[in-house]
């Protein structure tokens, strides 16, 4: 079969729009879909008895780590906040906290109190959700922290690379500067100090196809193809997947396929299934693609609005 009739046959397979998709993995944190953000930053922290640090899912903007230390109504420079503890000593975990932040500093005493209401109609809806996890008898939607790891964590302890090895090994990431990879054994390598991921609801926009030279590296075909599927509701048009598409494709090589097809998966048994970039956009390797010739599905969440 024809390079031309494999990316062909991608395109036919592509033609109507794919479900939407919610990352990160996890039968508590895909609840927070339902969660109404009403104009609130909020952050999850997520932290077992042998976590050095907690793990924070947000939806927004992240939060700072301190707030996981913290209780009650607390104030910054930069912002109005309320943090509370969900769940504590509750087998392995140590606790599960939220914390919201009001994106600004509340000096006036009604702006306050309606901070605090907004929180506490958040904390209700997630105490209950809680419950119900709890009341399932399936303990592993908590240990969400288990499962999100720094790349310099995962080269020197989970690959076991010296020093030297690791710093090598990062350079593809650290050039491409993507926000967090999703590997086969959903766990969640994240390219930064912070062990902290976007909560988003993404939709299926179209695929990549490449194929693999020797002497140029990866060819990106651009965007080879697109659903039919109009998704102008959720405030996703064509502008907008253009726009996102082309900061990958114009470096495909480095954007992408050196890192989905890096030297260190051969030392892992988890492999990379998906990249992400700055929150906003998701690209997965279709099942079938390989070094030399495949697809990338491109997912897309809505423009955020400030």
């Amino acid at each position: 079969m024809s390079r031309s009739d494999i990316f062909s046959k991608y395109a036919q397979m592509y033609q109507k729009t794919r479900s939407r998709e919610i990352v990160p993995e996890g039968a508590f944190v895909r609840q927070l879909t339902e969660i109404p953000r009403v104009g609130l930053d909020i952050g999850l922290f997520f932290k077992t008895q042998k976590a050095e640090q907690p793990a924070q899912v947000y939806i927004g903007e992240p939060l700072p780590r301190e707030l996981a230390r913290n209780e009650g109504f607390l104030e910054s420079e930069r912002s109005t906040y309320f943090s509370k503890t969900l769940l504590s000593g509750f087998r392995s975990l140590e606790y599960l906290k939220i914390a919201l932040s009001a994106r600004r500093v509340l000096h006036k005493k009604d702006e306050r109190v309606e901070f605090l209401k907004k929180c506490q109609s958040i904390i209700d809806l997630l105490v209950r959700k809680a419950r119900n996890v709890i009341l399932a008898g399936d303990f592993s939607p908590f240990t969400f922290d288990t499962k999100v790891k720094t790349l310099d964590y995962f080269l020197s302890t989970d690959l076991g690379m010296d020093e030297v090895s690791v710093e090598a090994a990062a350079i593809p990431f650290t050039i491409a500067s993507p926000q967090y990879l999703m590997l086969t054994n959903s766990e969640i390598i994240v390219v930064g100090e912070e062990a902290q991921v976007p909560h988003g609801v993404f939709y299926f926009v179209g695929g990549i196809g490449y194929t693999f030279d020797k002497k140029v590296g990866a060819v990106s075909k651009e965007r080879l193809f697109k659903p039919t599927g109009d998704l102008s509701a959720q405030g996703i048009d064509n502008a907008y997947v253009e726009r996102m598409i082309s900061r990958v494709t114009e470096d495909f090589q480095t954007q992408i396929h050196s890192i989905i097809f890096s030297d260190i998966w051969k030392k892992s048994s988890a492999k990379p299934v998906g990249v992400n970039f700055d929150g906003d956009m998701l690209v997965k390797a279709e099942q079938s693609s390989d070094l030399w010739t495949g697809v990338f599905e491109v997912y897309l969440r809505p423009p955020r609005i400030s």
